[in-house]
């Protein structure tokens, strides 16, 4: 069965406004003729001192927040600053039976903070500050704060709990580091050893890395890394890792050796020595059977295949692993693998091509 819904004929007076909303056109005609405009004037300028009223009703206070701004009409105001202005109160009407209603729905409203807190501060331990990660949330400042620290001056804890969309917000956030902002140093100054190992001198990573000799210095002995420094340093090893210096003239094989011995009295290790996920972690150690076994050096195929396979020569290869070529000739002959040998035979006459 379809109910029809009932035609409406609406006229509106010129003078004060008034409506008809009849059924007929018969009716709204009489409706009009028998309306006062002076009565319907009355009632809406009543209607409006209510309301002024209404809005002039309550203390109206203005935020005195040390950490945030908390604007009218909002719960925060009618909560934190007491206000009890009329959009205020308002806004804490509006926000409670919201409330109301999620509970009643079996909605969660909010959730654990326990998780975001520990990210935030897992993020500040690698040296973002809580304001970068708020900015980066897109939230407000003083709900980090309360979420780390809480409000003193209410004597109020650390959050217990947060709005859902606070959570993931601050849980989606990734490191962003201030330019110029203090780093981890482990990372970096393994990758300078490594490389001063491998041959290259400090001033050759500087004219690479367009950073000066003192600042390498310093971070080579794990002192002021910045952001800046580690990425250029982390470039520069990508790319240097598995070369060799070059030994074109006296003053390069002077540089050369240098390193060398440098890097031999003070213990440091190849690029070898390290893998990619243990070389930033503070608490791994170099893998020196990558590098040395009781009597002598140990070769891994694994690893001259792969040099091998990125054009490398007998002699770079033997460099690479700091042996003799004696030693790498006949670890491949031992092993069966005369074809390493041949390979590398051809890099180095296409390297003579190339020149």
């Amino acid at each position: 069965m379809t109910i029809k819904q009932p035609r409406t004929v609406q006229l509106a007076c010129d003078t004060c406004g008034h409506t008809t909303p009849v059924t007929t056109a018969a009716m709204a005609e009489r409706a009009m003729r028998q309306h006062s405009c002076a009565t319907v004037k009355e009632r809406a300028a009543r209607a409006q001192r209510r309301l002024d009223r209404l809005a002039d009703s309550g203390e109206k206070r203005d935020c005195t927040c040390p950490i945030a701004r908390h604007e009218h009409g909002t719960h925060a105001a009618y909560v934190v600053d007491k206000c009890r202005c009329r959009p205020c109160r308002d806004g804490s009407s509006a926000y409670e039976r919201d409330r109301q209603r999620r509970h009643l729905y079996g909605k969660t409203f909010y959730v654990p903070a326990d998780a975001s807190r520990d990210y935030v501060r897992a993020l500040g331990d690698q040296g973002m500050g809580w304001k970068r990660v708020a900015r980066a949330a897109g939230i407000s400042e003083s709900v980090v704060w309360k979420l780390l620290y809480g409000d003193p001056s209410r004597n109020l804890a650390p959050s217990k709990r947060i709005r859902p969309a606070t959570a993931q917000a601050l849980l989606a956030v990734k490191l962003d580091l201030a330019p110029g902002q203090k780093v981890e140093p482990t990372g970096t100054g393994r990758r300078l050893q490594a490389l001063v190992a491998l041959g290259w001198s400090v001033g050759q990573i500087s004219s690479r890395t367009g950073l000066d000799r003192q600042r390498l210095d310093a971070a080579i002995h794990f002192r002021g890394i910045t952001t800046d420094t580690r990425d250029r340093v982390a470039a520069a090893y990508d790319e240097l890792w598995d070369q060799a210096p070059p030994q074109s003239n006296q003053r390069e094989r002077i540089a050369y050796s240098r390193s060398r011995k440098r890097a031999a009295l003070n213990g440091w290790a190849l690029p070898l020595a390290w893998d990619d996920d243990a070389i930033d972690d503070p608490r791994a150690m170099p893998d020196t059977a990558q590098q040395k076994r009781p009597g002598g050096k140990r070769i891994h195929l694994e690893d001259v295949e792969f040099l091998v396979d990125h054009g490398h020569t007998r002699e770079q290869i033997a460099h690479r692993f700091g042996v003799h070529k004696s030693a790498l000739e006949h670890t491949c002959a031992r092993n069966d693998r005369r074809d390493l040998l041949e390979r590398m035979d051809r890099n180095a006459i296409a390297q003579t091509h190339a020149a």
